[in-house]
C-alpha cells in the first residue's frame, strides 16, 4: 500500500511538472497590430491642491487594455524628461521613463504620479504642466498632468467651461488670480474685480459673462492687470498668450475637419451694464469682445482709462456691440486695434488708436475698422445699424500710414447715417471714395506727434494747434493719467499735454 501511494504520489507530480513545462513552452505572444490603443481613466490629472508651504501630493492613473490580445508597452514617459516637476511611479519603476511593459488583454495597470510644489518660488509657473507619454506598436498617446504651482487663487479645471462658485462672486487683490479654461460668469450673476487685482489666464482660457455682469474696478495706480500666467522674462511681451479658444468638428468631403476659433479673452456675451475702469489687458489674442447683437442693452459695456495692447489679434472687437467709453488707449495689434463690425452704438471720447505693430507679421488689418453689415451663410448682405454711434476727440493711427492706398480708418457703411460718425477727430484717410460725410471737423494725414513710438509712448509732445483742437462739449476732466484736461480747448486722444 505505502509503495502504491508513493507510486501515485510519484505520478501525479510528474504529471504537474509536465504541465507546468508545456505551459513555460508557450510564451506570451504580444500583438503588434498598430491600430491597438490604451484607454485610461482619464485625459488629463489635475492636482488641484493649492499650497501655502512647499509639499507634495500623488494621483493615481490607470491605463487598460481593452484589445483582445497583449501588448507590450514600448515606452511610457514624461515629455519634459528629467527637468518635469512630476515623477511617475509603476509597480515600484520609477520615472522619468520605464521601457518594455507587458500588459495583459483585457488588463490594467496603475501608474502613480506625484508632485512636489514649492509655492514660495516666484519662478515657478502659476500652472505647471507636462505629458505622460505612450508609445504601443507605434502609436502614440498622451495624458496631460497639470497642477498649480503657486500660492494662488485658482479658478477653472478639467472641461471646456466652469461657471464660477457662487452668482456675486468678487476677487481681490490678496493673491494672484489664475484663469485655466474658460471660467463663466452665469445668466443675472456679476463678478467684480477689485482694485490691485493681478488676473493671469492660462492659454486657451478666459472670462466668459454670459448675459450678465462684469465689474472691474480698478482705480489709477491700483490697475486690474489681465495678462497670461508665464511671468518669465521672455513672455514679458509676447502676444497671444491667452484668450477663449473654441474647438469644433465638421463633416468635409475630406472627412472630419477641426477647427479652432478665437475669441476675446474676456468675451461679454450680452453682458448687462458691464463696467471696466483703469484696467491693463496685455499679451493676449483678442483683448476685450463685446457682443450684443438682437438685444436691446445699451450700453452693453462702459469702458474707461484702460490700456489694451500687443493682442495677436484685435484689442477690442465688437459684433453689434453697444459701447461707451473714454480716455482708452489701444495699441500694437496683429490685426485692428479696434473692430466694430455688425453695426451697433459706440459713443467713443479720447481715445487712442495707435497700431505700431512689429511683432513678427505684417499687418494688414486697419488700426480701426467699422461696418454695419455681413454677409450670411446663405451669401446674403444683412444690415445692422451704426445709428447713434460717434467718436469725438479721439485719435486713429498707424505706422502703415505712409503706405499707398492704406488707411488706418475703414468704414464700410451700407446705409448713410444722419449724423457724422467722428467729430474733431485725428484720422488717417487716403482713400478719395471715403465718406466724408461721416466726418467733421477732423484732420486726415496730419501725423501725430507721439512722444516715442517706438517706445509706445503715446503721449503728444509738439504745440501744434492741431491736437489740442478736441471740442470742449466732448472734453473729460481727467486724461488718462489722471491730469486735468485744457479748459476750452482740450487736448485730441487719452492723453492731455502739461
Amino acid at each position: 500500500m505505502e509503495l502504491k501511494n508513493a507510486f501515485l504520489g510519484f505520478a501525479a507530480l510528474w504529471t504537474i511538472l509536465i504541465l507546468g513545462l508545456n505551459v513555460g513552452c508557450n510564451r506570451l505572444e504580444y500583438s503588434n497590430d498598430p491600430s491597438y490603443a490604451l484607454e485610461f481613466s482619464s485625459d488629463t490629472v489635475l492636482f488641484d491642491t493649492v499650497f501655502t508651504s512647499i509639499g507634495s501630493i500623488t494621483l493615481p492613473l490607470k491605463v487598460y487594455n481593452l484589445n483582445d490580445q497583449a501588448v507590450q508597452i514600448e515606452s511610457i514617459e514624461l515629455m519634459n524628461g528629467g527637468d518635469s516637476q512630476f515623477r511617475i511611479n509603476i509597480d515600484g519603476e520609477v520615472g522619468p521613463e520605464v521601457s518594455n511593459w507587458p500588459l495583459l488583454a483585457g488588463d490594467s495597470l496603475w501608474i502613480f504620479i506625484e508632485v512636489t510644489v514649492d509655492p514660495t518660488n516666484t519662478s515657478n509657473p502659476f500652472v505647471l504642466e507636462d505629458d505622460i507619454l505612450f508609445r504601443t506598436n507605434g502609436n502614440d498617446q498622451s495624458v496631460k498632468v497639470v497642477a498649480w504651482g503657486q500660492n494662488a487663487n485658482f479658478h477653472g479645471g478639467l472641461g471646456q467651461l466652469s461657471p464660477l462658485p457662487t452668482c456675486e462672486e468678487t476677487w481681490g487683490p490678496d493673491r494672484p488670480h489664475v484663469v485655466y479654461g474658460i471660467v463663466q460668469v452665469e445668466t443675472d450673476c456679476s463678478l467684480t474685480i477689485l482694485p490691485g487685482t493681478q488676473v493671469h489666464v492660462h492659454p486657451g482660457g478666459g472670462l466668459l459673462v454670459y448675459q450678465s455682469s462684469l465689474n472691474v474696478l480698478g482705480q489709477l495706480g491700483a490697475e486690474v492687470v489681465f495678462q497670461g500666467d508665464r511671468l518669465e522674462a521672455e513672455y514679458e511681451s509676447l502676444p497671444g498668450q491667452w484668450g477663449i479658444e473654441l474647438d469644433f468638428a465638421f463633416e468635409t468631403e475630406f472627412g472630419i475637419e477641426e477647427v479652432t476659433v478665437a475669441r476675446g479673452g474676456i468675451w461679454l456675451f450680452g453682458g448687462v451694464s458691464c463696467q471696466i475702469q483703469h484696467a491693463i489687458l496685455k499679451n493676449g489674442t483678442i483683448g476685450l469682445q463685446v457682443d450684443t447683437t438682437g438685444t436691446t442693452i445699451a450700453p452693453a459695456l462702459n469702458i474707461q482709462n484702460t490700456r489694451i495692447y500687443n493682442m495677436s489679434a484685435t484689442g477690442l472687437f465688437a459684433q453689434g456691440g453697444t459701447i461707451d467709453g473714454y480716455n482708452n488707449l489701444i495699441y500694437d495689434c496683429g490685426l485692428a486695434t479696434a473692430a466694430f463690425t455688425l453695426g451697433g452704438t459706440y459713443r467713443l471720447d479720447h481715445c487712442t488708436f495707435a497700431n505700431y505693430w512689429s511683432s513678427g507679421t505684417v499687418r494688414q488689418s486697419p488700426s480701426v475698422l467699422l461696418t454695419d453689415w455681413y454677409e450670411d451663410v446663405n451669401g446674403q448682405i444683412q444690415y445692422r445699424s451704426l445709428e447713434g454711434s460717434e467718436f469725438n476727440n479721439c485719435i486713429m493711427w498707424g505706422n502703415n500710414h505712409q503706405l499707398t492706398d492704406f488707411d488706418e480708418l475703414v468704414v464700410s457703411v451700407l446705409t448713410p447715417l444722419s449724423e457724422p460718425l467722428f467729430r474733431n477727430c485725428s484720422v488717417d484717410v487716403q482713400d478719395e471714395e471715403f465718406p466724408l460725410e461721416l466726418l467733421e471737423s477732423c484732420t486726415l494725414e496730419a501725423i501725430p506727434d507721439f512722444a516715442s513710438t517706438m517706445n509706445r509712448d503715446f503721449h503728444l509732445v509738439s504745440n501744434n494747434a492741431i491736437w489740442n483742437g478736441g471740442q470742449s462739449q466732448f472734453a473729460i476732466g481727467l486724461d488718462l493719467d489722471g491730469l486735468p484736461r485744457s479748459v476750452g480747448v482740450p487736448d485730441k486722444g487719452c492723453y492731455e499735454r502739461p
